[in-house]
């Protein structure tokens, strides 16, 4: 993001985040990127791990729609991790893309659309009759 000149902020911003037995846990950002009153959280994950899945989607469901969860993965990991979980997904090949779509977003304007792939799955048939 330095290379391309996107201004962003590390752990710059805390939230908790609360889960369904009642409790909650905290929340930094990895990096924030500020476009207006838009926030772009941005999140380095490896791979679709429960815990990490289980906390953005209860992030997503808590806060703001001027907020806009980014993850940013390896490319295989792309399609591994459910759609519940974020508002828009890069691969490591699509940085570039990525930081594009940010200085891109109007400050004054609604947040683009993000089409998210549709994950296949696999329910067992029920064959009694």
């Amino acid at each position: 993001m330095d290379r391309q000149g996107l201004p962003h902020e590390h752990r710059s911003l805390r939230f908790r985040v609360h889960d369904a037995r009642g409790g909650s846990a905290k929340y930094e950002p990895a990096i924030v990127a500020r476009r207006g009153p838009i926030l772009f959280l941005v999140e380095p994950v490896e791979s679709a791990r429960s815990g990490t899945v289980r906390r953005f989607t209860g992030f997503l469901e808590q806060h703001s729609p001027e907020i806009v969860l980014v993850l940013a993965t390896t490319d295989a990991a792309v399609h591994e991790i459910p759609p519940e979980a974020y508002d828009e997904i890069y691969g490591a090949s699509e940085i570039g893309r990525l930081t594009a779509r940010i200085r891109e977003q109007d400050p004054e304007g609604i947040v683009q659309p993000f089409h998210k792939s549709q994950r296949r799955v696999t329910r067992p048939r029920d064959t009694a009759k």
